[in-house]
């Protein structure tokens, strides 16, 4: 976005001719009078029975309407589900930043708290809590970022 290029704009024009094209068809999003960025996450803890790993996946919405999703297999073997559900509450935060600046910087809506929503307490708890456990020390620190400030 810094520097566009014509490769940037003939992208641009596709997207457009496709939307003239179908109308008809797509999602619906409603002003509900808020521009509140939301996010869930969630996991899959282990479900591959091949190599044990786990899916995570998250989902992001600004006032009500999901803008943005994914659903991933992680690159570790977790060794608790607490630890997978702080690596994707580590993903979806990062996520959260993206849209935050992207929205600031097209000068949309003003800059409101954002909500992330987990439903592992142990994981929920390891956020919370600003003492470093040694239990925890198996979660790798690229994830402490997730803690507030």
């Amino acid at each position: 976005m810094q520097s566009p290029h014509n490769d940037h704009w003939d992208a641009v024009i596709r997207i457009l001719r496709y939307i003239k094209r179908t109308l008809g068809q797509g999602l619906l999003y409603e002003d509900k009078g808020s521009t509140q960025i939301v996010g869930f996450c969630d996991i899959d803890w282990a479900g591959s029975p091949i190599d044990r790993r786990s899916t995570s996946g998250y989902c992001m919405s600004i006032g009500g309407n999901l803008v943005s999703w994914k659903s991933k297999k992680q690159n570790v073997v977790a060794r608790s589900s607490a630890e997978v559900e702080y690596r994707a509450m580590a993903v979806a935060t990062c996520e959260l930043i993206w849209i935050k600046q992207l929205l600031q910087e097209l000068k949309f809506g003003n800059a409101q708290q954002m909500k992330l929503y987990c439903d592992n307490q142990a994981a929920l708890h390891i956020v919370s809590n600003l003492v470093f456990h040694e239990r925890t020390k198996h979660i790798e620190i690229d994830c402490h970022f997730v803690r507030p400030f």
